[in-house]
């Protein structure tokens, strides 16, 4: 027979999470342990397991005392998780009386099936209101509601904190942690969308003559392939690789290079994705023997060195790669977390490798060092400071690392304020991480965000390829679940010799109109948002003015400052350019990073602030008129 009310229910869950609507219609409840009973009160509780899950007192009354202790009730800029669903007394309150977003977390389906087949839950039909069952959803919710500035907060009944304390410490880590990446992919996008840009259009041509990664596939069915990242064990185990090179296909990330130079390994595949100048990591002779993997948003140069031959790595939803692949008419399915060592592993799996050995991936600082020996950033050191009370990252050789991290034309003082820069960058990211013996290891929260990250993605792989067998021969690194901690010295003792593969680089076929129709419309939305930036750039620069002469709020400041957001509010008037969303939204983030709360408490600030934002807007300018001169090139070149 039909039940209209657990009908109802599923229906609103279905309009955001059919997934979790259609699992709990098919859910089997037959054998649940749930007992509804009436309380002397008259109000309801659930039986489970011998437990009430709710205040035997008065579960609504208990309701009320817990939303009554959150301070921060008229706070929107938070996510409240609510672990445990039971009767939804507690939701219903909150959803009541909380402002922000209200994410409840009940990994039970057979519970809620039973709640939902006997009452409407009022609180669950809040617009702000949001269930799931798994840490999965969980991780995409605080991804698709956070900014840089919400916060998590996790609120439950008695019930649950004295029979699932551990389960709700996770929950909040995970939810946490998601809100640390997503903050982290979005400061990442931030900083790196103008050269991305810049280097996306310039690559273009490249581009459309350099076949696709994908082209590989299973190329290397049931081999054995070794990713090589540049992490302390990597020095450690070099004569293992050395001495068996030929048995397994090498996956080398750029600041291996040097290393790998020096001992006489070939790499079979160099991968690359960094936005910025490192081109003097490839100055030596094994990348002649190489293949290049790359991000098309890579360094411009990069795509003009000699190798044996060039595969395009294009990530879905990365800067302009979807409007790549569109181009190209690719439908891509390949990601990225901005890391190069998960581009390597993916492209490794996606060529057919059964077994992927991982070295160097030490995602850890292990005794004291950050790098291996012999890498790029080789004299870098994490040492604990007795008086400081904490771990501090400083290179050995102040002038060796200043010139591993500079350019040839840059200034001496240019070059001591990068090196400052990006040692104050480390030192304020340092955070710990299980190590494969249970200890806690010091390491960057991007390396800490990584372990999960691999984890995670191992965990997939295997479960879409069973056969599939992942190794870490990191050891003594962090930690990264689903895979095998095995030596390397252990790991090669059978395997079969690999013949390399010589690879046809064949040019892709291209539809020359749809391109030239692709370039058409990206250059006159590029111009159209270059006219909204001149708008910005000509108010900061009178705004810059007005406050460099005075320092004082004055009449025309504040009315500079009113014509400002009027300018801002003409983002949702932009072209509605699926392909350019992802650069207006970080170019708007830029923006809101300068003008935020901060931005009028004083003169002086605003004055600080609006020279920063000035500087970005010509920088943009800039970058946008080089794209458009770029694409008329592309134009040229499609004619030709």
């Amino acid at each position: 027979m039909e039940n209209k009310v657990l009908n109802e229910n599923i229906s609103h869950i279905a309009k955001y999470n059919k997934r979790l609507a259609d699992e709990i219609l098919r859910f089997n409840c037959e054998k649940s342990s749930f007992e509804l009973v009436k309380m002397p009160n008259d109000e309801f509780n659930i039986l489970s397991n011998g437990n009430l899950i709710h205040d035997i007192q008065g579960a609504k009354d208990e309701a009320k005392r817990i939303v009554n202790s959150i301070k921060n009730k008229e706070d929107k800029n938070i996510i409240r998780i609510i672990y445990g669903f039971g009767l939804g007394y507690l939701l219903d309150e909150a959803a009541g009386v909380l402002e922000g977003k209200i994410v409840v977390y009940e990994p039970d389906l057979c519970l809620l099936k039973f709640v939902f087949s006997l009452a409407k839950i009022d609180g669950l039909f809040k617009n702000n209101v949001f269930l799931c069952s798994d840490k999965e959803s969980l991780i995409e919710y605080i991804s698709a509601l956070s900014d840089e500035k919400t916060d998590i907060s996790i609120t439950f009944l008695n019930y649950h904190k004295q029979n699932y304390l551990n389960d709700i410490k996770d929950v909040l880590y995970t939810a946490q942690k998601a809100q640390a990446q997503h903050k982290g992919n979005r400061m990442t996008m931030c900083k790196k969308m103008p050269q991305a840009i810049i280097n996306t259009f310039s690559n273009f041509k490249k581009i459309l003559t350099t076949p696709d990664v994908m082209s590989l596939k299973d190329t290397y069915k049931g081999k054995t392939a070794l990713c090589v990242s540049a992490g302390p064990s990597l020095t450690e185990n070099i004569e293992i690789i050395k001495k068996n090179q030929d048995k397994f296909v090498i996956f080398a990330l750029n600041p291996t290079i040097k290393l790998l130079a020096k001992h006489n390994i070939q790499p079979d595949f160099i991968l690359y994705i960094e936005t910025i100048d490192n081109k003097a990591q490839f100055n030596y002779d094994i990348v002649e023997n190489s293949y290049l993997i790359l991000e098309p948003y890579c360094y411009r140069e990069i795509y003009n060195f000699k190798s044996k031959g060039i595969f395009n790595y294009i990530s879905k939803e990365s800067f302009l790669n979807s409007w790549i692949l569109d181009c190209l008419k690719i439908n891509s399915n390949l990601s990225t977390v901005g890391t190069v060592s998960y581009t390597a592993l993916m492209s490794a799996y996606m060529m057919g490798f059964e077994k992927i050995i991982l070295i160097g991936q030490d995602l850890a600082y292990k005794d004291g060092y950050c790098y291996s020996k012999g890498s790029h950033y080789e004299n870098l050191r994490c040492v604990f400071k007795k008086e400081l009370n904490k771990y501090v990252i400083e290179p050995d050789d102040m002038e060796k690392f200043e010139n591993a991290i500079s350019k040839l034309k840059d200034s001496k003082e240019t070059i001591e304020k990068n090196a400052k820069a990006y040692l104050n960058y480390l030192n304020n990211n340092i955070a710990t991480v299980k190590a494969q013996d249970g200890s806690l290891l010091p390491t960057q929260t991007g390396y800490a965000i990584f372990v999960d990250i691999f984890a995670q993605l191992a965990k997939s792989l295997k479960q879409a390829n069973p056969q599939l067998k992942l190794i870490n021969s990191s050891k003594g690194g962090a930690q990264i679940d689903n895979f095998e901690n095995i030596a390397l010295e252990e790991a090669v003792e059978n395997l079969n010799f690999v013949k390399k593969k010589e690879f046809e680089i064949k040019p892709p076929v291209i539809d020359k109109k749809h391109i030239e129709k692709n370039i058409q419309i990206m250059k006159n939305n590029l111009k159209s948002f270059r006219d909204y930036i001149l708008q910005i750039k000509n108010n900061i620069d009178e705004l810059y003015k007005e406050l460099n002469q005075n320092l004082e709020f004055s009449e025309k400041v504040l009315t500079l400052l009113k014509k400002q957001n009027e300018i801002f509010k003409k983002f949702q008037f932009l072209p509605d350019d699926k392909y350019l969303n992802i650069i207006t939204r970080s170019v708007e983030d830029r923006f809101i990073l300068y003008f935020n709360e901060n931005y009028l408490k004083n003169p002086k600030i605003c004055l600080s602030k609006n020279i920063c934002a000035l500087r970005f807007a010509k920088e943009m300018l800039d970058i946008l008129d080089e794209s458009i001169q770029k694409l008329a090139d592309c134009e040229l070149f499609i004619l030709q």
